[in-house]
């Protein structure tokens, strides 16, 4: 009897257990056909949302209601977005100051290429008066030198003339001597002739075949010549020769002078075109000496500008250099917000969904939570 009994309390009891069972798969069914329940699976995929599970049951498991809960949830919440407030405002500052050192980039930039083209401009300008003063050098020298070649064909030119001068000066000389040394013995000639032959008539025939023996016999000693042949003339034709002589030497005396005359004219034309091509040369290197000093100036100067040109070249890929770098660093930075953003709020909004699951469905977050393991 008491076996029987026992053995109807077990059947009451296992069947009880089967409803039980029954019912908890019914539930646990139910609990799976909830969307929240697919919505408790995504969430634990996520690391925060698993830990925000994990503090939830270690909640629920502890005894503490859903006002409890969703307050711990409401803290962490807005934990989450006091640090996005804070990280905006970090990122405004961030952003900012990139703005900032792009435009001090940019404009030393502009700076820079200003600077390049400038220097350009005054370079080339430079360079077109360097090559304008080095013509201009070229030039005067060649006159210098052609003054100078000119200078020196005149001084050879005048030694010659004065040599020539010195030479028919000499000539002239002699002549006049010669004369002034027969004209005498032609005088005292034309006396003892006179004297021996008042009345002798030479005739003209006669005349010309003495100055024919002259002529032969001159050139050994013409004074001895002249004086044979004279005497064998009468007083009237030596008086004629005597006459034709004095003629000659007085011309030749002439000449004498105006060949000084004309030496000493020579002498001064020479003097005044020297002394003009010694004063052109002398202000053709005065002129010279200022271009070359306008030029070294002008070098120093394009030089100048050209190490100015190489700075601002410089600068020129220092701030492009600079400006991308810093570029590169500010789209890092604003990348890590964006992406750190889109992270917190998938946080915050993961948060929100746990907090109306559980303030809506907490048997179905319970029913995950006991499933799941989670603990």
């Amino acid at each position: 009897m008491k076996t029987l009994l026992l053995f109807v309390v077990f059947l009451g009891i296992r069947a009880v257990r089967r409803k039980d069972e029954e019912q908890f798969q019914a539930n646990q069914e139910i609990m799976h056909n909830d969307p929240s329940f697919d919505d408790l699976e995504e969430i634990s995929e996520n690391p925060l949302g698993a830990k925000v599970l994990q503090t939830v049951a270690l909640q629920i498991k502890s005894g503490e209601g859903i006002d409890s809960i969703v307050s711990l949830l409401t803290n962490l919440k807005g934990d989450l977005e006091g640090k996005q407030i804070q990280q905006d405002g970090s990122n405004a500052a961030i952003q900012s100051q990139c703005k900032s050192d792009m435009d001090s980039y940019s404009q030393r930039v502009q700076l820079a290429v200003n600077e390049i083209n400038d220097v350009e401009f005054k370079v080339g300008r430079l360079e077109s008066d360097i090559e304008d003063y080095t013509s201009e050098l070229d030039l005067k020298q060649s006159q210098i030198d052609t003054f100078q070649s000119s200078e020196n064909s005149l001084r050879d030119l005048r030694l010659k003339q004065s040599a020539n001068y010195n030479k028919r000066l000499g000539q002239l000389k002699e002549m006049i001597n010669a004369f002034q040394v027969m004209l005498p013995k032609m005088h005292e000639l034309y006396d003892q002739v006179s004297q021996r032959d008042a009345e002798s008539f030479v005739q003209e025939e006669a005349f010309a075949t003495s100055f024919v023996q002259l002529a032969n016999s001159g050139p050994s000693n013409p004074i001895l010549a002249l004086v044979q042949v004279t005497s064998m003339m009468d007083s009237r034709s030596i008086q004629t020769i005597i006459e034709k002589m004095e003629v000659v030497r007085d011309s030749l005396i002439t000449s004498v002078d105006e060949e000084t005359a004309l030496e000493e004219q020579a002498i001064r034309d020479n003097d005044v075109t020297l002394n003009e091509i010694f004063n052109a040369m002398q202000a053709l290197t005065r002129e010279k000496a200022a271009d070359d000093e306008s030029l070294q100036d002008t070098i120093r100067t394009r030089d100048q500008q050209q190490k100015r040109g190489s700075d601002a070249q410089a600068e020129f890929v220092a701030s492009k250099t600079g400006m991308k770098q810093r570029r590169g660093q500010c789209q890092e930075l604003l990348v890590q917000y964006q992406q750190n953003t889109i992270q917190r709020s998938r946080e915050i909004e993961i948060i929100k969904k746990v907090q109306i699951i559980i303030q809506t469905k907490l048997n179905v977050v319970k029913s995950f939570i006991q499933e799941q393991q989670i603990s």
